[in-house]
């Protein structure tokens, strides 16, 4: 299964509960700059590392997981910001549904590198249609979703 299907199915699921699909997005400060994923396509040019939060775990323990993850990065939480909530639509088993998503958003702090001395594992994004970057707070508010056009206030 591949990981577009992986993540359908998951949401599908979800879908059948009646349950939102639960994630976690990072503002994930380094001294005065945000560690963010710059998309080399789509309509945002930045966006949020994070991800969906696994059954049994809290947020908190989601986004530390994530980060690690996603940037190789330890930190701490500073403050919950606030919830994002929107609507996605999905397909799976030839079915199209719209799920709720709400996603909690964690101002952290950077701490550390995680087994290696730079961002990413095995260089998640290295050649792909992502990459790992430190950016302005102005950059990082004008250009990521959550901040653009979610309601979310650093």
């Amino acid at each position: 299964m591949n990981y577009y299907d992986s993540k359908a199915k998951i949401a599908y699921e979800k879908f059948q509960k009646g349950l939102p699909f639960e994630k976690v997005y990072a503002v994930a400060q380094k001294g005065d700059k945000f560690i963010v994923l710059k998309n080399n396509k789509g309509k945002y040019k930045y966006s949020l590392s994070g991800g969906g939060v696994d059954d049994g775990e809290t947020a908190e323990q989601a986004i530390k997981r994530e980060l690690m993850e996603e940037l190789n990065i330890k930190v701490n939480i500073i403050k919950n910001l606030g919830v994002c909530k929107y609507i996605r639509t999905w397909r799976y088993l030839d079915k199209e549904f719209d799920i709720d998503y709400v996603s909690h958003i964690f101002l952290t702090e950077f701490v550390s590198y995680g087994d290696y001395n730079k961002f990413g594992l095995d260089g998640e994004f290295d050649g792909k249609d992502m990459s790992i970057v430190e950016i302005s707070k102005d950059e990082m508010l004008e250009n990521v979703f959550e901040f653009k056009d979610g309601g979310i206030e650093l």
